[in-house]
């Protein structure tokens, strides 16, 4: 199995690189936001916020390159809105999508956690008390 896994850079890196950790799979690929470091991932989008849509938009044929030339069978997104739209690229290509809200929102899901739901295979809380209809919980990463 074949999985994309992305992340902004920071938190969201840190744990998608202990997510990535505890899965056993054939192949690992990594995107992320670079920031001035680039922590071993492969593919780069630049960092945005849901707030500033218009720039996801402008990167969408970029996630969607991403996907395709990575041919995952799974991709994973523990955020932020970078990692939402790659997710979404791989929704729209037909791949299996699961994000992973971060440990950080433990009253309610992220904005981008809550559209994830909208569109993901599965959608994962950190939280046993954030866990309702199409949220799971799991455990968590820290």
């Amino acid at each position: 199995m074949r999985v994309l896994l992305v992340a902004s850079f920071g938190g969201h890196w840190v744990q998608l690189q202990r997510l990535a950790e505890l899965l056993e799979v054939d192949e690992q690929i990594f995107a992320s936001t670079a920031d001035g470091h680039h922590g071993g991932a492969s593919y780069y989008l630049d960092d945005f916020s849901v707030r500033e849509l218009w720039r996801g938009v402008r990167q969408l044929p970029r996630a969607v390159r991403i996907v395709r030339r990575s041919q995952p069978d799974l991709v994973i997104s523990t955020g932020a809105a970078p990692g939402l739209l790659v997710l979404f690229a791989g929704f729209l290509l037909g791949k299996k999508t699961l994000w992973v809200d971060s440990i950080a929102n433990c009253r309610r899901l992220s904005l981008s956690g809550r559209a994830a739901k909208l569109f993901a295979t599965r959608v994962l809380t950190q939280w046993p008390d954030l866990a309702t209809g199409r949220v799971c919980y799991l455990g968590r990463l820290l």
